[in-house]
């Protein structure tokens, strides 16, 4: 009974005061653009825990956006953070799946497979990946790319330099191709 006199009353206010029961639009890029920024922040002041959190709330509002690749990527860096100081063993596994799909939305960000890279180094299987990536570079050109960071952190320069630069040469106009060779340029005379 009261229920409904509060419904009828409800009703009566909405209908005699509009202009309150307008409703804005959300704008999903802008808010979770705000959100990530504030989990930049949060990194930046070392709370890794807080970080986390705007940056699955980012991902969250706005999931099929390019520009989610960023949330992605920062997450990762924040569990990577985190596993830098406690070395919970789980982590770079967390880490290495926000990598990987940061790098599903944005394959042209060279920072996602030095990072990528980064979490297979912490979980010990950077020659697991690399064979892996290599049986399966004709399904994906941009593995080229993983093998050849993965051969710079196992010290195998030569071919590290012999299969980014035949990535560069193959894919000569693509975004990441001057990333490329800016790495390729550092090792090419060692």
């Amino acid at each position: 009974m009261y229920f409904k006199i509060f419904l009828l009353l409800f009703a009566l206010f909405i209908a005699l005061n509009p202009a309150r029961c307008e409703l804005t639009p959300v704008d999903a890029m802008r808010n979770a653009k705000e959100h990530n920024n504030q989990g930049v922040i949060f990194m930046r002041e070392g709370d890794y825990l807080a970080a986390i959190k705007e940056f699955k709330i980012a991902i969250g509002i706005n999931p099929k956006a390019q520009s989610t690749s960023i949330y992605y990527n920062n997450l990762g860096q924040a569990y990577m953070k985190i596993y830098e100081i406690n070395k919970n063993r789980l982590l770079p596994i967390w880490a290495q799946s926000c990598f990987e799909d940061a790098l599903r939305g944005d394959c042209m960000n060279i920072t996602y497979y030095k990072n990528l890279v980064n979490a297979y180094e912490a979980r010990g299987n950077l020659s697991q990946k690399a064979s892996y990536y290599i049986a399966h570079k004709q399904e994906n050109p941009y593995y080229a790319i993983i093998v050849g960071l993965i051969y710079l952190k196992q010290n195998k320069i030569g071919a590290a330099v012999t299969m980014l630069d035949t990535f560069c040469s193959e894919y000569p106009d693509l975004i990441i191709t001057d990333d490329i060779k800016r790495i390729i340029a550092k090792y090419e005379f060692i």
